[in-house]
């Protein structure tokens, strides 16, 4: 389970020094390889051991492509799909249109989400959460989830 949030820099190269107690896992899971790929609702990028990329793939291509938005959703996550694989440092080379799609330039921020990984450019991060809190403190329905979620 990928848990926590890290902040990291991207190097001039692009790329990326996943932290030791992710970099541990990811290595065990999936023998290093990952998939990045393009999140469909917010301009972050999805971080996925490849064991989990494969269950995901196959159920999207299981899904009816005769669906527009199947279609859509296949073309974006699987058309954008780069495998990369960790290097004996533990860095991951983000593609250039991969780094532009979510506008990551140096500071990022890695959000773990139990079977994958966020990766923000830092200030959008800042900037969405910050909406998030709002919302959920304004939300009825966002305290009712908390409500079952927490007790």
């Amino acid at each position: 389970m990928f848990r926590g949030i890290s902040l990291i820099t991207v190097d001039p190269k692009g790329r990326l020094a996943v932290p030791a107690k992710h970099r541990d896992a990811l290595t065990q899971a999936a023998n290093g390889q990952i998939i990045i790929t393009v999140d469909h609702a917010d301009k972050c990028l999805l971080i996925y051991p490849m064991d989990q990329w494969l269950k995901l793939e196959k159920t999207l291509m299981s899904l009816p492509n005769v669906n527009p938005s199947v279609r859509h959703m296949q073309r974006l996550l699987l058309g954008h799909a780069a495998e990369v694989e960790l290097d004996a440092q533990g860095r991951v080379l983000l593609p250039a249109p991969l780094r532009e799609y979510a506008a990551i330039d140096k500071h990022v921020v890695l959000v773990g989400q139990a079977t994958k990984f966020e990766l923000w450019d830092a200030d959008a991060w800042d900037k969405a959460r910050d909406s998030w809190l709002l919302d959920a403190q304004q939300s009825p329905e966002a305290t009712a989830i908390l409500s079952q979620v927490l007790l």
